[in-house]
Parts: C-alpha cells; sequence; structure tokens
C-alpha cells in the first residue's frame, strides 16, 4: 500500500517457543496538577482554556517536581510493578527503559533505575529511544527475550516531558504532561501477544522533532536543573499535514495485526491508542470503526506523556476492572519519525 511514496512493509508471523504475559502494570503520577488557566496566567498567553481544551483535549497536566529527574518517576512506577507481582529488583532478567530526555543523555537512564529499585545483580538495563511509540518496541522486544529464555522483563516508560517544552508556543505548551507506568513480563504456558505489526516513514520526520541544543547548553547547567534552554527543545508541525497518512497507517496496522491473530474486528474487546491529542485519538478510532466507548482517554486529565501514555492507559483498564481475562486488547500507537505500529494482547 502507498502513502506518499511511502509502502507499508508486508507483515510476516512470529513463531515462539516459549510465550510471555503480562502480570503486572503499575503507575506513578507527580502530586502537582496544573490547569490551562495556571500555564495561560504563568506565561502571559492570548490563547484561552475553551479553546485548548477544544483543540487539544487537555485540561490539566501532572508536573514533577522541580528536583525530579526521569529516573525518580520511572522507580516510582517500577517498584510498585515488582511489588504488585510479589517479586524483588534481583529477580528481573531485563529492565528497558523508555524516556524523552532521560537523567542524562550517558549512561542510560534505565541503569540510574536499577540502581533505585534495589537490584543487587548486574542485569541488563538499557533505554528505548524512540518518542511516544517506544513503549510498544519495548514490549515486543520483550516478547522475544522471554522468547529467548529470560524470566522477567520489566519495562518502566515515560518520565519528565513538561519541563523540556516551550512555555509560549501554544502547539506544545499545554499538550504535555509528566508521569510514568511500567509493565512487567513473565513467562507464559499459552500464547498472549497474538500479533505485532511496526514501521516508520520518514517522510514526516519533520512534523515532531527535537532541536539542536543550544551552544551555552553545558552539563554543569543541566546538573543544576537549569532546563531554560530546552524549552524549545521539542518542535511540533502541523499534524494534520499527516492526517490522510494517520488513517491509512491505523487501517493498515489494524489488517496486519487481524491477519497474524486470525481474529476480526468484532473479536476486539477494547482499543487502546496513544494520545497525541484529542483530535489524532479521535481520526484513529474513526478510522478504525471504532467507538469512543470501545476505548479510554486520560488526555484530559494528564496530557500527552509521550511513552507513557499506553501503559498508563492499561494501568486504568485493568484497575478499573475495563479488562477481563480472555478479552483481546489491541495497542495501536503513532509517533515520531513516523514510527507507529500495533500489537493485539489477549488477557
Amino acid at each position: 500500500m502507498r502513502q506518499n511514496n511511502f509502502v507499508f512493509p508486508t507483515n510476516k508471523k512470529k513463531y515462539f517457543r516459549k510465550f510471555s504475559k503480562v502480570i503486572s502494570v503499575a503507575a506513578y503520577l507527580p502530586e502537582k496538577a496544573v490547569t490551562n488557566e495556571d500555564i495561560i496566567r504563568d506565561n502571559k498567553l492570548a490563547v484561552k482554556d475553551s479553546v485548548i481544551r477544544k483543540s487539544i483535549g487537555v485540561y490539566k497536566r501532572r508536573i514533577a517536581e522541580a528536583d525530579a529527574v526521569d529516573s525518580d518517576i520511572l522507580a516510582h512506577a517500577a517498584q510498585s510493578c515488582i511489588d504488585k507481582a510479589g517479586i524483588n529488583a534481583d529477580a528481573l532478567s531485563r529492565i528497558i527503559a523508555t524516556k524523552f530526555f532521560g537523567d542524562n543523555l550517558l549512561p542510560m537512564t534505565a541503569s540510574m533505575i536499577q540502581r533505585k529499585i534495589g537490584s543487587t545483580y548486574a542485569t541488563q538495563s538499557f533505554d528505548i529511544d524512540g518518542g511516544i511509540n517506544s513503549f510498544l518496541q519495548a514490549l515486543d522486544l520483550g516478547t522475544r527475550y522471554i522468547n529467548s529464555g529470560d524470566d522477567y522483563v520489566l519495562i518502566s516508560s515515560g518520565g519528565v516531558c513538561n519541563r523540556l517544552i516551550s512555555k509560549t508556543d501554544p502547539r506544545v505548551a499545554f499538550l504535555f504532561g509528566d508521569g510514568a507506568a511500567s509493565v512487567l513480563l513473565a513467562p507464559s504456558e499459552e500464547p498472549h501477544f497474538l500479533a505485532g505489526y511496526f514501521f516508520t516513514n520518514y517522510n514526516y520526520y519533520e512534523i515532531a522533532t527535537t532541536q539542536k541544543l543550544k551552544p551555552e547548553f553545558t552539563k554543569e547547567s543541566f546538573e543544576k536543573g537549569d532546563f531554560s534552554l530546552f524549552y524549545d527543545y521539542y518542535r511540533m508541525d502541523n499534524w494534520k499535514l499527516a492526517e490522510d497518512f494517520y488513517r491509512t497507517a491505523a487501517i493498515t496496522v489494524r489488517d496486519c495485526l487481524l491477519e497474524e491473530s486470525n481474529l476480526k474486528m468484532s473479536d476486539i474487546d477494547l482499543v487502546l491508542a496513544t494520545e497525541n491529542n484529542k483530535a489524532i485519538w479521535e481520526v484513529t478510532l474513526d478510522a478504525l470503526g471504532v467507538s469512543q466507548e470501545k476505548s479510554i482517554s486520560l488526555i484530559h486529565e494528564y496530557g500527552n506523556t509521550m511513552s507513557a501514555m499506553l501503559p498508563l492507559l492499561l494501568d486504568e483498564a485493568y484497575s478499573t476492572g475495563r479488562i477481563e481475562s480472555g478479552m483481546n486488547i489491541l495497542m495501536l500507537s503513532h509517533g515520531e519519525g513516523f514510527s507507529g505500529g500495533g500489537m493485539i494482547y489477549r488477557a
């Protein structure tokens, strides 16, 4: 299938000798909540709360404390996740972190999560960069690690986003919030991950991208918590330029997942899609032919939390009883790059 000279790759069925399942999900959200009115007042912006609510769907978002770094938030979610499962950090085979910037460019933030959850083993811990889509990439990778012999794979996603975003550009100033969620995978006797499909389309590379660091940025300013040099680090163009591709990609991912899993859309009980903004979420569900009642939305409360969006939706679904044993859950994300994809999980 072609879209702006782009060809979606043919999906290939995966063969696993050792299956995996989700045994625990946990979230961590900072206590501080900031409303649209707070941002408008503090930054003297000439925009109305009602316009922001209508255009991107965010009413408020959580904001991390000034001295918090990504690993603090990610470790909170990770610790809750392994506590729920009744294991300790030394039982983990691997720790994967997905985040926006991280504690530092190097070393990897996952190694600091490993320290903060009290691991005494030299368990491999690493980061996956990739923005919004990186959680599903990590989830797909986790199933492959278990297939090759791992016992427990911990994925912790999200962190601090809002601090690094322009406070004067309305396209991003109101959109992002801070938060994290973790998922723990373990071996299973039966298949639970029924299908997975991923792609990257460079034709829309410039729609959402980071900028070069300003020359006055220093390691010392970062360590002192001075993030003012980052306020224009993330830029977003008009997403409507890619609306047709969003629709095509959602349909393509859906069709590939259903073909691999031998399911029909009527067999899908719940659809969890990343809420890049409210309109993109609505476009995605419309393309899939799914009503909003068959999905979950959290963007009004938490904003766009980047890679934490899908695991936060999973946590909400499990904690509110929306997911029951035997249900089929379709997860789909649109991310920077454009990188996107989806998975079907049977609870």
